[in-house]
């Protein structure tokens, strides 16, 4: 399924680089946006992107930054595990314009909120229908103010549809979670197309990288498959895999179970050490450590 609108002809993006967004000592250039907007995504489902969102989210506010998060899945995982059972307003209403920020976001735990409905996916019809939809989301966010959040996390459906699209033309950054098994390496193909789709009403768009996640060093055969996933991700994407891989562990389910994150589950925990990782992963490539 394609990205509403016309296709545009892929064209290779550029690495992430924090040259551009940062001044000589590293501070920000004036008339850059502080609030930085990353999506999480990956058309197929079952890789992860909820857990990194929800471990990410708990990382950037144990370092004191703002973080807003988005559910956009139909699913509602994560909009469940910040405890947020069946919300009076949800991102329907912000999408379609029936209520503001304030109305809709609820501070949890980790940070704040804009939860979602069951009936996202029986929306795309009437989000399809309705104008310039596919910018609504950057129009939405723009409106917010730069000071009020340092990251937004958006968690994508595992489909291309309207919600991602949306979703991919606000993003300053995306990240991609994604298992080393054989069909992974194919699909980063079909999410370079996605991107590249989108590309004409987002210029800036940057990919931040892979994250392999359920990650085994012993397996011989995932080792094979990360090198031919690392050369797929810098031939299409124009990035990396990320250093930091999320080692497989019961903890993650098992702390989520909880409404944890893994960190606060198990500190010592392999996953945990590898979230915090990550995060400083990321800090170091949009310049954003406080």
């Amino acid at each position: 399924m394609g990205l509403p609108g016309k296709p545009s002809k892929q064209s290779k993006p550029s690495k992430p680089d924090k040259l551009n967004k940062l001044g000589k000592h590293g501070k920000p250039m004036k008339g850059v946006k502080d609030m930085k907007t990353i999506v999480v995504f990956n058309q197929k489902g079952g890789v992860g992107k909820t857990s990194t969102v929800i471990n990410l989210m708990s990382e950037f506010t144990t370092r004191g930054k703002k973080v807003l998060v988005v559910d956009l899945d139909a699913q509602r995982n994560l909009t469940t595990f910040c405890g947020v059972r069946e919300a009076d307003r949800s991102v329907i209403d912000w999408l379609t314009l029936k209520g503001g920020i304030d109305e809709i976001t609820q501070t949890k735990k980790y940070g704040d909120i804009i939860p979602a409905d069951r009936t996202l996916e029986t929306e795309l019809l009437r989000f399809a229908s309705m104008p310039a939809f596919v910018i609504r989301i950057r129009d939405l966010l723009s409106k917010i103010p730069q000071d009020r959040y340092d990251v937004v996390l958006i968690d994508c459906p595992p489909a291309v549809n309207q919600l991602t699209a949306a979703a991919l033309v606000a993003a300053d950054y995306v990240l991609i979670p994604t298992e080393a098994e054989f069909f992974s390496a194919d699909g980063v193909g079909r999410i370079a197309e996605t991107i590249a789709q989108v590309r004409p009403l987002n210029q800036e768009i940057k990919v931040l990288g892979v994250l392999i996640v359920k990650y085994n060093s012993r397996r011989t055969l995932t080792q094979a498959l990360e090198a031919k996933l690392g050369a797929a991700v810098e031939r299409l994407l124009g990035c990396e895999i990320f250093r930091t891989k999320i080692r497989a562990t019961v903890d993650v389910p098992a702390a989520q179970a909880t409404g944890l994150s893994v960190k606060e589950y198990r500190r010592d925990s392999k996953a945990a050490k590898d979230y915090s990782a990550l995060a400083d992963e990321i800090e170091n490539i949009i310049g954003d450590r406080k």
